[in-house]
């Protein structure tokens, strides 16, 4: 027997034989781990948007709150004047971006090497970490988490979850099923060089959040 195979005997014995059914019904029927969960995973109210917040903003990233969707193109006209960037907006199909533009140019399609702005919706955000999760597909290609220089994501406050129990929960709950799943927490960096942090390492240099509401 190979060193993989004696791995895996021992693993079956010391967990009762690996019982296949067992694990089925785990699956098909989630309950919350007994694992203990941190004071910041449980914050509630108005202050998980705030913790929210204070972690994207901690992360590098940037963010703004905005009332309703209909606030979002002068909102996103402001934020993109003041990086001096184009009045240039590339989205994907999702419904909450059919909206008059206004002076911004709007495109619609995959993200593209060349795109200096790409806007996103994400479906969760999580106040423990500051972080995004960004379901791929036509509404939201990704493509356009990576490819822009600057990436501009809607999020709706009342999807801010807690920690990640609860933002898996609220995920299987909504039944999302996309071929691809990004957890983003910041613009992309890496200190691979000279132990030097580097923006923009391996996708977009910034990072704005439009929390709604």
């Amino acid at each position: 027997m190979s060193a993989r195979g004696n791995i895996l005997a021992r693993v079956r014995r010391v967990t009762g034989g690996g019982d296949k059914v067992a694990v089925a019904a785990r699956l098909g029927h989630h309950q919350p781990g007994g694992a203990p969960v941190p004071a910041m995973a449980q914050i509630d109210g108005p202050n998980r948007v705030k913790q929210f917040i204070d972690k994207a903003e901690a992360a590098d990233a940037t963010v703004s709150r905005i009332a309703s969707l209909e606030d979002l193109p002068a909102a996103l006209a402001e934020e993109l004047r003041s990086r001096n960037l184009p009045a240039a907006i590339r989205t994907g199909h999702d419904p909450a971006f059919v909206q008059d533009w206004g002076t911004v140019e709007h495109s619609v399609g995959v993200g593209r090497l060349d795109e200096p702005a790409t806007l996103t919706r994400a479906e969760f955000g999580m106040a423990e970490t500051g972080t995004l999760l960004l379901a791929s597909g036509a509404d939201n290609p990704v493509t356009l988490n990576f490819l822009g220089e600057t990436h501009f994501v809607v999020l709706e406050a009342k999807d801010i979850t807690a920690g990640f129990e609860d933002m898996w929960a609220a995920w299987r709950k909504r039944g999302l099923d996309p071929r691809t799943v990004n957890l983003v927490t910041g613009p992309s960096r890496s200190a691979d060089i000279g132990q030097t942090l580097q923006l923009g390492a391996h996708g977009p240099i910034s990072l704005h959040v439009f929390v709604v509401g």
